[in-house]
């Protein structure tokens, strides 16, 4: 089985790698190579993955994958894949698959996709936190010296949601690129057109492959009856589930 794992971030992706690791012969990457993608118009790096997955999937070497070597999590999950004598599920969990979800359906028909869905307010909360840079006190005094003394931007937010020239918000070269682009004043009220926009699209593909798509309230990722849900989408019998305990960035 192939899985690819979707969600606005904020939503519990981790959780779900993390699940899915836990089964049997099984090896789920999570934003596994975001540097070579766009939300929009970059085909190729996705078919190619989907194409890897398969070979490896149906008993090719595990080394045949092209991974984002620079991050740390995603390096770990290659290394395990590597000593992997058998693999029976492989996949990736990312936001930034949703426009290519009809393409890889349509590529390649053994994917499975389970999309996480948490509660609007709660996301919109957790990614105005998460897009807050933070400082030690120590380390906001000496950065904004730095900012006065050599004349640059001095960043207090990320703003991904909206395409900016990096006047009011810092600019992040890989992931910028990966989230669409909401037409809104604020952070806030990006954030909330994306959710909305994330979701709509979601239900719209939902109608058209239902049998293919999974989409799970994250609030019930804590349950082992969700998890038995997922699990046998995924392609593995009850007598077979390792269930793991959720964490969905509650103070995050």
């Amino acid at each position: 089985m192939i899985v690819i794992g979707l969600g606005s971030g904020r939503s519990g992706t981790a959780s779900l790698a993390k699940l899915l690791n836990a089964q049997q012969e099984a090896l789920c990457f999570h934003e596994m190579n975001p540097s070579c993608v766009r939300f929009e118009g970059t085909p190729r790096p996705i078919l190619n993955t989907i194409e890897e997955f398969g070979f490896i999937e149906s008993g090719g070497e595990t080394s045949r994958l092209t991974v984002d070597l620079a991050r740390p999590v995603s390096a770990a999950a290659y290394d395990r894949l590597c000593a992997m004598p058998r693999v029976r599920l492989i996949g990736d969990i990312a936001f930034y698959y949703l426009s290519y979800v009809e393409l890889i359906a349509a590529h390649n028909p053994k994917v499975r996709f389970v999309c996480l869905k948490r509660d609007k307010t709660a996301t919109v909360e957790s990614w105005l936190r998460h897009s807050t840079i933070r400082r030690w006190p120590s380390k906001r005094l000496a950065d904004r010296l730095s900012a006065l003394i050599t004349r640059q931007k001095y960043y207090t937010h990320r703003n991904p949601w909206v395409a900016h020239d990096g006047s009011r918000w810092e600019i992040d070269p890989v992931w910028d690129k990966c989230f669409p682009k909401m037409k809104a004043g604020t952070r806030r009220g990006a954030i909330e057109q994306y959710w909305d926009y994330y979701y709509g699209r979601i239900d719209r593909i939902a109608e058209e492959i239902p049998e293919r798509l999974m989409i799970v309230e994250t609030e019930t990722l804590q349950d082992h009856e969700a998890q038995s849900r997922i699990l046998s989408f995924c392609g593995y019998d009850p007598p077979e589930h390792i269930y793991t305990q959720a964490h969905i960035h509650k103070s995050a």
